[in-house]
């Protein structure tokens, strides 16, 4: 009897120490660092964004999250260093819909169906906005200015060929009139150039002007999306308005984690996980709100599919606007 309970023992000894000796033989991940690529300069909205989350996850999964600024190329390059990255989840990026802009119009190489998307991190529906106490009272009264003149109501954008320009071209075709649109190297800028008077409105993401806002400089004539503001609720959409801006899809300036193709599917699952959990966290969303920024951590297949039809109003942007 006491042979045997012996060998019992010894057995259950034997069997935890290979079970020791496989567990270590392949780390549970993550077990190091992970470095966020963000493909815009420091200080942008989504370099601000990726900040964000860093102490989350210290706090939470005790990862230190790296941020890498990779801009250039309108993104194209920092997401081309995470797409050529080791497959690992180690590396990751913060595209957004600059990025599929871009692969739309055939200004980068991609194969989207071969992207590892993580998570959707926010959405930053872009936003009419004109000199406080200026000219325009209100969204009609632009709107009314450009019907009467025609292509010469100044509208601001930071750069070309993007959503911003996209949603105020369909504005004014909603309205049946044009816009003179006047690109300039960044929000910042159409910031400067509506105050100091030479441009007419602006449109922008409400984290590029929510300070503005606050200050009385600027004020906000209308949101391009269907649902509203919740950090800006007096704000109407342009639909509630009477204007149809959705006529191409669904457009939207949205940013997400994305990873290069070949991912460890337990991987993938893990930094799904970890990110919509940090997304969700009370930290975070309190960031969110103050930003103007919509936060709906989505991850899998309903990522997909909303990025799917990103991709789809973007490409007839390309074909419709941005070819013209």
């Amino acid at each position: 009897m006491r042979n045997r309970v012996l060998y019992g023992v010894l057995s259950v000894v034997l069997a935890a120490g290979l079970l020791t000796g496989c567990a270590g033989g392949k780390k549970e991940f993550p077990n190091k660092e992970i470095t966020v690529v963000v493909p815009w300069n420091p200080g942008g909205t989504n370099d601000l964004m990726a900040r964000a989350l860093q102490p989350v996850f210290k706090e939470k999964f005790n990862v230190e999250l790296v941020v890498k600024n990779s801009p250039g190329g309108g993104s194209a390059v920092g997401i081309t260093e995470v797409l050529t990255a080791k497959p690992d989840g180690y590396t990751v990026g913060l595209a957004s819909s600059s990025f599929l802009a871009l692969v739309a119009q055939g200004k980068a190489e991609a194969d989207l169906d071969k992207v590892e998307n993580i998570c959707l991190v926010a959405e930053e529906p872009v936003v009419l906005v004109a000199k406080s106490g200026g000219k325009y009272a209100d969204a009609q009264s632009l709107i009314d200015a450009a019907k009467a003149n025609p292509g010469e109501i100044s509208v601001g954008i930071p750069g070309s060929n993007n959503v911003n320009q996209a949603y105020a071209t369909l504005l004014g075709q909603a309205a049946g009139t044009d816009f003179l649109f006047m690109p300039f190297d960044g929000g910042s800028r159409v910031i400067t150039e509506i105050l100091g008077g030479h441009v007419d409105a602006g449109v922008l993401k409400p984290s590029e002007v929510i300070a503005q806002v606050k200050s009385n400089d600027l004020m906000v004539l209308g949101v391009f999306n269907k649902d509203g503001l919740a950090a800006m609720p007096d704000v109407p959409t342009f639909e509630s308005l009477g204007y149809d801006v959705f006529t191409l899809g669904d457009i939207r300036q949205a940013s997400y984690i994305m990873a290069p193709a070949g991912l460890d599917a337990g991987a993938k699952e893990k930094l799904a996980s970890m990110f919509k959990e940090a997304l969700e966290s009370d930290d975070f969303k309190a960031f969110a709100e103050e930003s103007g920024l919509v936060s709906r951590p989505i991850t899998g297949e309903e990522l997909d599919v909303f990025l799917d039809d990103v991709y789809v109003g973007l490409e007839n942007a390309s074909k419709e606007i941005w070819a013209q």
